[in-house]
């Protein structure tokens, strides 16, 4: 038992009635779609009636993911194979597709004090996590822009707003991320293309149980208002808030989901 907070309901999104079927007619391309929470938000998005675009390097992982989804309304789920932060593969990549929404996941992580963090990660941590984003978001602006308009989510982080030791040029990069949100809502408001980020806190997955499991984990897990680690299946419904096309006057806006962590840092 992780936390006192483990017992709690459990958060696995619906997929029945309307809700379930927010996403019909919606193509939404999701990067790092094949693993983490990249798979777990395609299966989100094909659940809720839409068609993925999972784009990743590896062609294997993402037609194996895309096979096991479900297909609901007409859905068609494709891959796209490309790197993100190859910003002219990516183009050629998109040119020409259909696409009404954009999970803007990919990225990755590093656990360093700052004034000892190692150059070619630090290095490759920007590439993927601040770079990489905006060559997204370069690539899909024409195709959302073609189709009347659209949405994109960037995945931030809680750390964005508040970091703690050992998080710093992670911290860094999700902060930037956070503005460009703000920035490309300014900018790509009047092409009727919406963006907004969720800021997750930390996430439960095999990776970080161990650490979880620590002093460290439990002293972290005690700054948190609900006192436990989320599960991935509760990222859903807010991710599913800001990709709904109904909620069409929201831009430009931090979807914060961290179990009340930055509120009590």
């Amino acid at each position: 038992m992780l936390t006192k907070g483990d017992d709690h309901p459990s958060a696995e999104p619906s997929t029945s009635g309307e809700a379930g079927r927010r996403l019909r007619g919606q193509r939404i391309l999701i990067t790092g779609a094949g693993r983490g929470l990249g798979a777990v938000f395609a299966r989100a998005v094909a659940d809720a009636g839409g068609s993925v675009l999972g784009l990743g390097r590896n062609r294997d992982v993402m037609e194996s993911l895309l096979a096991e989804l479900p297909h609901h309304d007409g859905a068609v789920h494709e891959a796209v194979i490309a790197d993100v932060t190859d910003r002219e593969g990516l183009m050629s990549a998109l040119e020409g597709r259909s696409i009404t929404g954009v999970i803007n996941n990919a990225g990755v992580a590093m656990s360093d004090p700052l004034h000892t963090s190692d150059e070619d990660e630090t290095r490759n941590l920007i590439e993927v996590n601040i770079l990489a984003a905006l060559w997204v978001l370069q690539a899909a602006t024409p195709s959302l822009e073609a189709g009347g308009g659209g949405v994109v989510v960037n995945i931030a982080s809680t750390l964005g707003h508040r970091p703690l030791p050992r998080t710093g040029a992670y911290a860094a990069s999700k902060a930037a991320l956070i503005q460009m949100t703000r920035s490309a809502a300014i900018e790509l408001g009047a092409k009727n293309i919406r963006v907004n980020a969720l800021a997750p806190g930390y996430i439960k997955t095999d990776i970080n149980r161990e650490f979880l499991e620590s002093p460290a984990g439990e002293k972290l897990i005690r700054r948190t208002a609900l006192g436990r680690i989320a599960d991935a299946a509760e990222l859903i419904p807010p991710l599913m808030l800001l990709l709904d096309p109904a909620n069409s006057y929201m831009t430009g806006s931090i979807l914060t989901v961290d179990g009340g962590m930055s509120a009590s840092l």
